[in-house]
């Protein structure tokens, strides 16, 4: 494939669901989303009972949220938070999940889910790629991701504690992934999952940042997955949602490719920024 993005229809197996939590995400060296960007995040808090867990998501439609497989947590609940960001003086709606569904294959869950919401809601939603953006994707050279994850670094070099108040940005740099692909050669993991990467020394994600949207000009091409331990040393794994289309549009019901895909970019989402 010589240089080619990672972003057309590469194949990088071997991490499994559970390895992707292990895998530390964080935004560091971002700023604060535009006021008028990024209406569609939401803010998934998953309890297993003991502890809570924060995620990022992305409506797609009025009643269902595009996210990470890895925020699961079996046996316990989630609550999608809506309308988060900009922020106040609107307070967020709790909104109750009534159905989530994994990706599943021969190989097992790849790290990108679906949830239902128990009601619909009228916030404006993310515009999906449609059937010639998705053939084209191989061209992005920048995408956007945002998240609620740690900003700070320690010394050592690992992810800070602490809790950003307003929603923070950061562009990457779609990089090749060969390097990455090769690092999975010795991995026991049988699950494959469809990924790119973004990679930058001075921006990365964190905890509390998987299953944000990656986006690129107001669509949605990736779901944030993985990144390194350390700050800016590794490259951001972010599931191709092109690669997942079929399987969205059968489990949502809707005819994404004529009905959302192609929607007026004017009416969703809020305002759109490049990348």
């Amino acid at each position: 494939m010589g240089d080619m993005k990672c972003l057309l229809l590469l194949l990088c197996a071997g991490v499994t669901v559970s390895a992707a939590v292990d895998l530390q995400k964080r935004i560091i060296n971002g700023s604060p989303c535009g006021k008028e960007e990024r209406r569609y995040h939401v803010k998934l808090i998953a309890s297993d009972g003991t502890h809570n867990f924060l995620c990022g998501g992305s409506l797609i439609s009025e009643s269902y949220v595009l996210t990470a497989a890895h925020c699961w947590k079996d046996g316990g609940q989630m609550t999608a938070f809506l309308g988060v960001h900009p922020g106040p003086p609107v307070p967020p709606e709790g909104v109750t999940i009534t159905e989530h569904h994994i990706y599943n294959d021969r190989n097992g869950d790849h790290d990108i889910m679906l949830l239902k919401l128990s009601k619909p809601t009228k916030i404006p939603y993310v515009a999906l790629p449609n059937k010639k953006k998705c053939e084209n994707r191989h061209k992005l050279k920048t995408v956007r991701v945002a998240g609620y994850g740690a900003t700070t670094v320690f010394p050592n070099g690992t992810k800070g504690k602490d809790k950003p108040k307003e929603l923070q940005c950061a562009d990457f740099p779609v990089v090749n992934c060969q390097k990455y692909q090769k690092g999975l050669q010795g991995s026991n993991d049988t699950y494959a999952r469809y990924l790119f990467n973004g990679q930058t020394k001075t921006v990365d994600t964190a905890p509390g940042d998987s299953g944000g949207g990656v986006v690129h000009k107001c669509r949605i091409y990736g779901v944030h997955s993985f990144s390194g331990l350390n700050a800016c040393t590794g490259n951001a794994g972010f599931m191709d949602v092109c690669e997942y289309m079929p399987w969205i549009k059968e489990k949502v019901g809707l005819d994404f490719w004529n009905k959302v895909s192609n929607i007026a970019l004017s009416k969703i989402g809020g305002k759109c920024l490049n990348p």
